[in-house]
């Protein structure tokens, strides 16, 4: 099994989500790191879980969107109370039967009960779950992409907006308001994960290069003004579970040697901060209240200490 996605919550301190549909909560303790299963899948090796979402509830409950790149049961949620599943349910999902099944991205948007999933199948869906969290329903957006949908982010600058980044190479910002593309950028390659940055008007993408994996990218600026591009010479691309994080004018992201690098966006031509952390791939990096949460492919964890950030 692998570890697919790491998610702060605000009743533990961290779910892990394995690629088999495992789910761990990670408890910080001093300076060790204490684990407790969550939910173990009947069938694990029909899971194949492509990403996950925290559901922002209002209630006592933590409810987590898992998402399959299967054609049954594409979509899964999980609430959780008290440190145990109390209610599991499958969505059904209406996709285009003509093109693979399966969801390949999540996000929660800033709406309650609200999230958006993209699917293998190039489309894009926004879900609205019921107050009693039993059930959801979806309305398709008409973003057109031509390929798998890999990330999906809500943001907010002159109005509520979720951008998607497809295989396509294409990033639409579609706005929730008046319900159209409002922007549409092309990336260098493809791209895999979307960040939020300082401005609210600019995002951070993570796309396949071996030497600028990272580009930065004003909306007001489509398409007079080129990207910011940055990164690192490296012998592979980054992985597409690969996921990095952003905090006020920070980037910290992982690769395939087990290092992690923190850049300063307001000067990315500076050496960044490098860790070396693990001895295989960082899967992801999560920034928390005053530490760095490394997490490696093999469920390692690490603890970095941000001083001065």
């Amino acid at each position: 099994d692998r570890l697919r996605r790491v998610i702060n919550t605000d009743s533990f301190s961290f779910i892990a989500v394995t690629m088999q549909g495992f789910l761990n909560s990670i408890h910080k303790i001093d300076s060790s790191r204490h684990y407790q299963s969550l939910w173990s899948p009947s069938i694990p090796t029909q899971e194949h879980v492509d990403d996950a979402c925290l559901l922002h509830s209002g209630h006592d409950t933590v409810t987590i969107v898992l998402a399959h790149a299967r054609e049954d049961a594409q979509l899964t949620f999980l609430s959780l109370k008290g440190n145990q599943v109390s209610n599991e349910n499958t969505l059904p999902r209406n996709w285009n039967k003509a093109k693979k099944g399966g969801v390949s991205a999540l996000t929660a948007v800033m709406q309650p009960l609200k999230f958006a999933s993209g699917g293998y199948d190039h489309k894009i869906h926004l879900w609205s779950m019921k107050d009693d969290l039993s059930h959801a329903s979806s309305m398709p957006l008409a973003v057109k992409h031509t390929s798998v949908i890999h990330s999906l982010l809500p943001i907010r600058d002159t109005s509520h907006k979720l951008v998607s980044a497809g295989a396509d190479r294409n990033v639409h910002l579609w706005d929730l308001c008046s319900e159209r593309v409002a922007h549409t950028l092309r990336t260098s390659n493809i791209p895999y994960n979307i960040h939020r940055t300082e401005s609210p008007f600019c995002t951070l993408l993570e796309v396949a290069h071996l030497d600028l994996q990272y580009e930065v990218h004003d909306h007001r600026m489509i398409p007079r003004c080129p990207a910011q591009r940055f990164g690192f010479t490296t012998q592979a691309p980054p992985g597409r579970y690969m996921k990095g994080d952003t905090w006020t004018h920070f980037f910290v992201s992982g690769d395939r040697s087990g290092r992690v690098r923190v850049w300063d966006l307001r000067n990315v031509s500076k050496e960044p901060y490098l860790c070396q952390c693990f001895g295989n791939e960082v899967i992801q990096v999560v920034k928390t209240e005053s530490h760095i949460l490394a997490c490696s492919k093999r469920s390692e964890y690490r603890l970095i200490s941000i001083h001065g950030g």
